[in-house]
């Protein structure tokens, strides 16, 4: 800093003070300033000193905040990966050890005994497994899901249950605040839960005036978007803003609102209808405008002039605020009776006396203490059922009613594809006939299953058969209690209806017909049951198997963990995947952190050569102001008489 010159020919001697004291000060100050930079090695104490600076550091610094503990998220969630990649590993060599074992005691030539030593070391690796699938890191179960309480995993009477779900433990990986998983349920990895008793009815739910627009496929099925809509009666045009509607009663009130006097919307149980409000006539036209596509979506474009426009199927999807008697377009479905849930000797009578919407109905179900799990299907339309215990068989069957059906559930039913029963085994048959039924009057029934098409007839395929060949002797349907076929002796004699097997044909047992005539009736069993496909399951067969010195349930068993061992193996894969890019993003964020500190180098840090050359700058300046203050100050009127 230079010094302030003082011309002294016409200035007060104040003046002069002041100045010289301001120019002393100013020095002082930068001394200071330097002296703490130098001291610091900061370029700034306060963001008043440097502001635009300071704007950047504090920038920066909220920057390397979210990469600090993004990286300390990264830290987590890698050695959670490690520990679920070695969880896998662990459940994947005992299971493999299982098969290995199934493959050596599928021989007719293993002795009874030999099975049974080997039905202890099942039990032992059954053990292991569960205790695999219980496996924490820290307060959080790898293999849980959401699942916060017990352990997922137990093994009870029935089976194993899984009470987990399919949520995957999730957290920020990256700078920019995305999130990723980094966990892999039990549902998945296990596949803990069975597939679906999946729903075969559309439940169908009207369209009322509470229904969400978002609840709504739309017309074109893909939602509904809302913008402006362009409305003419053919005498007067009006734009309507629909961007601000909620619901479908929205949409009518703000149409009604807005529309030309001579036009009205209806709401409909499928969707919306533009139509007159009086008896002239009218020409109406519904576009879009500024390149939307509500009127498209919404089913009501109608670009050549008409005397009404009705609008499109809506298609509501099922929500579980849906009510009970909104479905199948408003006329309800009948849930009286109930239906009964039976999963391995399990039975729960499912009441639905008071249930209002389709929550109710789903946590009646759910509420059964069955180890069932209810859920609306992936496709909005339907109800899905599944299966939470691996080793027990899952049936869902009317109680004289017909609420299985009624909501698409029942475990067995007409459309049942005979390919699909005994656990998608199907039904063997033989050349020739398979069953004949005798009648009370004597009259014999010889059918061959064979004039079906095995591989896509269905139940009702088969139903009809019986009654065709039956000529009326008997009479066939799915039982009203129960899920098996249930033939009727229609007619009357001193005998009873049998049914037996011709040529050694399994179709019987296949059909869950061999059963005893009660009341002229026979009530055939439930072959459709709903099998969780999990390596506990073919564990626990396994198990039965050598229990039970059965050399086709072993190989049965066997097959089962084996395709389970090859479907465990590549989840393993995906998740090793994972595990590698998450180590790539902690490397790069670690690049981050370094580059962020460098930059916050740049702006806080002094250059300490440069600071130091200032503050010899700025410490002469102040000697060279004191020096020249001392001789200007003590000038005196007899130096200028001179």
């Amino acid at each position: 800093m230079g010094v302030s010159p003082v011309n002294v020919s016409r200035i007060s001697q104040n003046l002069r003070a002041f100045n010289l004291l301001s120019t002393v000060r100013a020095n002082h100050l930068g001394l200071f300033r330097t002296q703490n930079q130098l001291a610091t090695g900061l370029r700034f104490l306060a963001p008043s000193e440097d502001p635009a600076r300071a704007a950047d550091a504090i920038k920066l610094d909220r920057y390397a905040d979210i990469l600090n503990q993004v990286g300390r998220n990264l830290l987590r969630v890698n050695e959670t990966l490690r520990i679920g990649e070695s969880a896998m590993q662990d459940s994947a060599d005992l299971v493999m050890e299982a098969h290995t074992l199934a493959l050596s005691m599928a021989s007719d030539m293993q002795s009874e005994g030999e099975r049974e030593s080997i039905r202890v070391v099942i039990d032992s690796i059954l053990d292991q497994l569960i205790a695999v699938g219980n496996r924490k890191y820290l307060d959080a179960h790898l293999f849980g899901g959401n699942y916060g309480k017990d352990v997922p995993f137990e093994l009870g009477g029935e089976g194993v249950i899984f009470r987990g779900d399919n949520g995957c433990l999730q957290t920020i990986v990256d700078s920019d605040l995305s999130e990723d998983t980094f966990t892999i349920s039990g549902m998945e990895f296990f596949n803990a839960v069975s597939n679906s008793v999946r729903g075969f009815a559309d439940l169908n739910p009207a369209v009322t005036s509470d229904t969400r627009l978002i609840d709504l496929n739309g017309a074109t099925g893909n939602g509904v978007s809302l913008s402006r809509i362009d409305v003419s009666d053919g005498v007067t045009q009006v734009e309507i803003d629909l961007s601000e509607a909620d619901t479908v009663g929205d949409v009518v009130d703000i149409f009604n609102a807005e529309l030309p006097g001579t036009l009205m919307a209806v709401l409909t149980t499928t969707g919306i209808n533009v139509v007159s409000s009086g008896a002239g006539a009218v020409n109406i036209t519904i576009t879009d405008t500024g390149g939307g596509n509500t009127s498209v979506d919404l089913g009501i474009f109608c670009d050549s002039p008409s005397g009404s426009v009705i609008g499109g199927d809506l298609d509501p999807r099922l929500t579980l605020r849906t009510a009970l008697d909104d479905l199948n377009l408003g006329t309800g479905i009948n849930l009286a009776n109930g239906l009964t849930i039976r999963n391995g000797s399990e039975v729960a009578n499912v009441n639905f006396n008071g249930a209002a919407t389709l929550e109710d109905a789903l946590n009646r179900i759910d509420g059964s203490q069955v180890g069932v799990l209810a859920q609306i299907g992936d496709d909005g339309k339907t109800i899905d059922v599944r299966n939470r215990i691996s080793g027990a068989d899952l049936r869902i069957e009317e109680s004289g009613g017909q609420a299985a059906t009624a909501l698409g559930i029942r475990s067995m039913y007409v459309d049942t594809l005979l390919s699909g029963l005994n656990d998608g085994n199907g039904i063997d048959s033989v050349d020739g006939d398979d069953i004949r039924f005798t009648t009370a009057d004597g009259t014999t029934i010889d059918i061959d299953i064979n004039d079906l098409d095995l591989a896509t007839a269905t139940l009702q395929d088969l139903v009809d058969l019986f009654n065709a060949r039956g000529g009326g002797a008997i009479g066939v349907a799915l039982a009203a209690n129960g899920n098996g076929i249930e033939i009727t002796d229609n007619t009357v004699g001193g005998g009873t209806l049998t049914i037996e097997r011709l040529n050694l044909s399994p179709t019987i047992d296949g059909l869950g017909l061999e059963v005893t005539e009660v009341g002229g009736v026979l009530t055939g069993t439930d072959v459709n049951p709903v099998k969780v496909d999990s390596p506990f399951t073919a564990l626990l067969e396994l198990r039965t198997a050598l229990q039970a010195d059965d050399s086709q349930g072993i190989s049965a068993a066997g097959r089962r963990l084996s395709a389970n061992l090859e479907r465990m193996q590549e989840i393993q894969g995906k998740l090793a995947a994972k595990a590698a890019s998450m180590l790539e993003r902690t490397d790069r964020i670690e690049n981050e952190k370094t580059a962020a500190r460098i930059l916050q180098s740049d702006i806080r840090d002094v250059d300490m050569t440069e600071a130091i050359v200032r503050f010899q700058q700025v410490q002469a300046a102040l000697q060279a102001n004191l020096a020249t203050a001392s001789q200007v100050m003590n000038l005196s009127l007899l130096d200028y008489l001179r």
